[in-house]
């Protein structure tokens, strides 16, 4: 069954009136995020061994990729004696994605057998690998037919296709030398680019510096690179900051492996000395950089919240990033601080802006990037970067290119003990490019998504705020209301707190509401979010800024189809957490499918994985998934989901006591409804472990009349289940 967006359960992408169907070619990407794209439609490719055998077989295209060398990479030290029938399987799933409709592998049009393995038929038009070797190819003819110009323009588009080192999220092909081979080629093609553009075509001399920049981020120790930033930054104006280039470089040279510039770094300083670069920059060949006296005053910042409570544990994990006082650079470049609407990303980051500003003397600056905005599109990177040069008082052209603007960025960045805030990113690519690259200066990011991805390519730290405990949220109310009010009725004051589950967001309403009505007791404020338990009116109004539901839809609207009726069905679960085989029941999933949709609802912060494979939901959004269900499912459609979880809990509990009391008699089980997925255990410590754990939840799940199932046999025999069952020693 197709979703809302045309995608079925794999991936896939039916026929449709956008032309992106089943008949558009797939494009592979690589010099990045591995990536397969049929039309506008990205493939699902499946688990990290798959993903990673895709990449190896687009790193070897057009040629094979032998079985020996998908075993010797995929397994590494020890691959099992079954490592060749799993490559064998997951190429069989490969095809079924790639070519759905495929009816024999003896037609298969992109992945066939070759000799000794397999071959991806790709070329430079659905392959970005091929595509910037074929360039690169281009440039060296046009080099040699003494056409500078066009070898420039042929390098400058391959550079284009680059993105970053060759990630396959969850495997470990980046670190392969096979990998590490392709960024290699970027490397070169960066040099030769250099060379070629300024000599021949420095109005490309900015995108170069970009490249370069880029570059030498991952290769910070060759001199190479640096030497040829310091050529584009003189090309470009900037002879002062090409001076300043070479002495950062010498420093960081002389500190880290004790060595001096080489022969190369230091002629490259020479020529710019002898060249005019010591006695300022030519104002006239570009906008001259601005001077750290000009930022020190900058401090582009909301307003400290003057109540801001609680989060002690958070702020001290971003404070490790600054390093010790004194030090000449802090540990760390970026920060992520995730969590669901409403938990308080931007008043943490903010209030970090305002306590860290004496670690930041070259400026503070706050963009948001709108990523969720009630009302407005996501900031793209180019406004984002304008905004930080504007925040900074450095003049740019409006109408310069992207790669223009973004080596100007870089530059104004480089060195400087800046700290930025970027609100509200979307996605990882969405904040990528605004990174600083240089150790001094440090990103705290905000975003409802985890953005693990960051973690791997820049070593960002990903700090998820929980829900605020009791205590927390308490002290927020005193500092809202004041401790006059909060002490005078302390039983009222917790039934506000534990009514809105520790969500910052919802205890400020709540307590703006007390605030706006003075002369309401608290406890009648209680009694109202008590009888509007279950529902979001109380969280909700005409500000979008500050209305959950409206924050909430946000984030809904960006789930895939599958993850979002499964985020609909925990409306339906007894208990805030659930377990992948009791969502793929809920869903009628593949527990594969489900994993892949409880992973994506914790990416959007709507759950939080407690233990491996146990995911918890916070209360107030769970409320928003029942309006969703009630308002987007027929009453059938969870009416079977019910029964389905009911069928799910009674036959794991057999399951269990088959194993643990093989002598007490057996209930006699319902035939299971299509797509229930009970739980299996493969000895009795497990299924010992698993009653334990869900004793107190299938007894609570018994005794509610509220959630009964339609057939109330199906409560009968659940109960009766559970009363053979062994009850858990007590303490």
């Amino acid at each position: 069954m197709s979703d809302r967006h045309g995608r079925t359960d794999e991936g896939q992408t039916r026929k449709g009136e956008d032309g992106d169907g089943m008949d558009a070619a797939v494009r592979y990407s690589i010099l990045g995020t591995v990536r397969a794209v049929r039309g506008e439609a990205e493939l699902t490719v499946g688990p990290p061994k798959r993903l990673a055998l895709l990449s190896l077989l687009l790193l070897r295209a057009p040629g094979p990729l032998t079985l020996s060398e998908a075993v010797d990479v995929l397994w590494e030290d020890d691959p099992p004696p079954s490592a060749v029938n799993v490559v064998h399987r997951h190429i069989g799933a490969l095809r079924r994605v790639l070519e759905p409709g495929l009816s024999s592998r003896a037609e298969a049009t992109h992945l066939v057998r070759a000799a000794d393995g397999y071959r991806l038929l790709v070329d430079a038009s659905t392959s970005d690998l091929l595509r910037f070797r074929e360039l690169r190819a281009q440039a060296r003819l046009a080099v040699r037919a003494k056409d500078p110009v066009r070898a420039a323009r042929c390098l400058v588009e391959a550079l284009r296709l680059w993105r970053g080192p060759v990630v396959a999220a969850g495997t470990p092909v980046s670190g392969h030398p096979a990998f590490v081979s392709v960024g290699h080629e970027f490397v070169a093609a960066a040099k030769e680019a250099a060379d070629v553009v300024l000599t021949s075509a420095p109005e490309g001399a900015e995108e170069v510096l970009a490249v370069l920049r880029t570059a030498v981020d991952c290769h910070p120790f060759d001199e190479a690179l640096h030497s040829r930033i310091i050529a584009a930054l003189a090309a470009t104006g900037r002879q002062a900051d090409a001076l300043r280039h070479f002495e950062t470089v010498r420093t960081v040279l002389a500190e880290e492996l004790g060595v001096e510039p080489g022969p190369g770094l230091r002629a490259a300083q020479q020529h710019l000395l002898q060249h005019g670069g010591g006695g300022g920059d030519d104002v006239s060949a570009g906008p001259a950089p601005v001077s750290r006296e000009q930022c020190a005053a900058v401090a582009h910042l909301p307003a400290d919240s003057t109540v801001f409570t609680g989060r002690q544990a958070e702020f001290a994990q971003l404070e490790q990033l600054l390093g010790p006082v004194g030090a000449g650079r802090p540990p760390g470049t970026t920060a992520v601080l995730c969590g669901m609407p409403g938990i308080g990303k931007t008043t943490l980051a903010v209030h970090f802006a305002h306590r860290s500003a004496d670690r930041f003397p070259d400026g503070r600056i706050h963009v948001d990037l709108q990523g969720h905005h009630p009302t407005r599109e996501p900031l793209d990177t180019q406004q984002a970067m304008r905004s930080v040069l504007d925040a900074l008082g450095v003049p740019h052209d409006r109408h310069t290119s992207d790669g223009a603007l973004t080596a100007r960025y870089r530059a104004t960045l480089a060195g400087r003990r800046l700290l930025l805030i970027l609100d509200d990113a979307r996605d990882c690519e969405h904040v990528r490019p605004l990174l600083p690259t240089a150790p001094a200066g440090l990103a705290v990011v905000t975003s409802r998504r985890r953005l693990e991805g960051l973690a791997v390519t820049h070593n960002a730290r990903v700090v998820p705020l929980p829900p605020m405990s009791r205590a927390e949220s308490l002290r927020l109310l005193d500092r809202r209301l004041g401790t006059h009010r909060t002490r005078a009725e302390p039983g009222a004051a917790q039934r506000i707190a534990d009514l809105c589950a520790g969500h910052p967001l919802a205890l400020t309403l709540a307590a703006a509401r007390a605030q706006t009505n003075p002369h309401f007791p608290l406890t009648a404020l209680a009694a109202h979010l008590t009888a509007q338990a279950g529902t979001l009116a109380p969280y909700t109004g005409p500000d979008p800024h500050t209305d959950l539901r409206h924050a909430l839809d946000r984030t809904y609207q960006a789930l895939s189809p599958g993850a979002a009726v499964l985020f609909r069905r925990l409306s339906l679960h007894p208990a805030p957490d659930i377990t992948v085989h009791t969502a793929a029941s809920l869903t009628a999933a593949d527990p594969r499918i489900a994993h892949r949709h409880l992973t994506e609802l914790t990416d959007h912060s709507l759950l939080t994985e407690t233990t491996p494979g146990h995911y918890a939901a916070h209360p107030l959004p769970v409320t928003y998934a029942a309006e969703l269900a009630r308002a987007h499912d027929t009453s059938a459609e969870r009416s079977e989901a019910h029964t389905r979880m009911w069928q799910h809990y009674l036959h794991t509990v057999e399951a269990a006591v088959a194993l643990l009391a093989p002598r007490h008699g057996s209930v006699a089980l319902p035939p299971l409804l299509p797509g229930v997925r009970p739980q299996r255990f493969p000895g009795r410590p497990e299924a010992a472990a698993w009653l334990a754990a869900e004793r107190a939840m299938l007894l609570g799940l018994v005794r509610d009349t509220g959630r009964g199932p339609r057939d109330e046999s199906l409560r009968k025999q659940l109960t009766e289940a559970l009363e053979v069952s062994p009850h858990p020693p007590g303490p």
